[in-house]
């Protein structure tokens, strides 16, 4: 008989670990809290538009990322930084215009982020993926490990969790409880992205481009911190999108745009201020990504691939995963595929095997 192996989260992670583990052999269920697959993957389809408000980019030093890239026949393409780009050092300092040298490339997904996460999807067999399903138990016994939601109950041999190690612990009950150095490591590990908020503005036409601009502002004064190009020309179209600083999290959407918008019209003119749509997500409020259990003042990537992740627990019954867990890249895509093939592979050495 096959081993059932039960998989929290379809993000990147526990979407490539549900394949790796079908291909094996095991019968694999994948239990979702959001109604939707990606995690902080995240395409929005507005109007024309497709906007990323999660994971974006990608470099040839993700090379892990680019295999399964190569793999799933998925096509990306440059990012746009062509132009004159900006700079903003202090508040009494307009900004200033600069080059953005493009010797070390960044890349998108040409349809989007979730291009990858659906190629995946696509070769998992049927009812695998249980959406709309909040964990908010897990039991092991000598015999079974069962995952309660609030709606059923999933049976299994063994776990492997997928989520953010600070989410983990605030929205999961264990018994037997976590061990405590486990539960102490998790609240001092930093989530990435958990406390921005990104923006995105679509247009009818790439009007910075026919200004001679790349669309790309950096700024140390804000609100937008980081802003770049995300058109796509072959399908006509037309974005901009970035990060806000932290500081925006104290106003309101409202404030938050008529802020934005004056920054925009400093940079960009008038044209700026047409844009089709607007769209936002605050991950600091998104339930599933930020939790209220972790310490505050954590430095990126604080603990991402300790070595206490990579231990299985409850005699090989539980597997912690996911990006935060890599010791390679932790916290971007590139560690999510690291964290999916690791956890595979140590089920390979434990022989634990269908």
């Amino acid at each position: 008989m096959n081993k059932s192996v039960a998989i929290i989260g379809a993000g990147l992670t526990g979407l490539l670990t549900a394949y790796r583990l079908q291909e094996l052999g095991f019968s694999v269920t994948v239990v979702e809290a959001r109604d939707r697959i990606g995690g902080r993957i995240h395409t929005l389809q507005s109007g024309n538009a497709k906007v990323e408000m999660g994971a974006t980019w990608f470099n040839e030093s993700h090379y892990h990322l680019l295999d399964i890239i190569h793999e799933f026949k998925v096509p990306f393409f440059e990012q746009y930084l062509t132009g004159i780009s900006y700079f903003q050092i202090f508040s009494n300092v307009p900004p200033q215009e600069i080059v953005v040298p493009n010797d070390s490339p960044s890349y998108r997904f040409k349809n989007g982020t979730i291009d990858l996460l659906n190629a995946i999807y696509s070769k998992l067999k049927a009812n695998t993926v249980f959406s709309n399903e909040t964990v908010k138990e897990v039991l092991f016994s000598e015999n079974t490990s069962r995952i309660k939601t609030y709606s059923q109950i999933f049976k299994a041999d063994l776990v492997i969790t997928t989520l953010p190690p600070a989410v983990l612990i605030d929205q999961i009950a264990f018994s037997p409880a976590l061990p405590n150095e486990l539960v102490s490591l998790a609240e001092q590990t930093h989530t990435w992205m958990q406390d921005s908020i990104k923006v995105a503005f679509t247009y009818k036409k790439p009007f910075w481009r026919e200004q001679g601009k790349s669309g790309t502002i950096f700024s140390n004064v804000g609100p937008l911190t980081e802003f770049y190009d995300q058109a796509n020309l072959e399908t006509k179209s037309y974005a901009l999108v970035g990060f806000t600083s932290g500081s925006c999290s104290r106003f309101t959407q409202e404030q938050r745009i008529e802020r934005i918008e004056a920054q925009l019209k400093i940079v960009f003119g008038e044209e700026a201020l047409q844009y089709e749509s607007y769209n936002e997500t605050a991950w600091y409020q998104e339930e599933f990504t930020k939790s209220n259990r972790q310490v505050e003042n954590l430095f990126p990537h604080q603990n991402g691939g300790h070595s206490l992740y990579q231990r299985p627990l409850f005699d090989n019954k539980l597997f912690i995963s996911g990006s935060e867990t890599s010791k390679h890249h932790s916290g971007y895509m590139e560690g999510a595929i690291f964290a999916a093939e690791s956890v595979v592979a140590k089920l390979k050495s434990l022989h634990i095997t269908q």
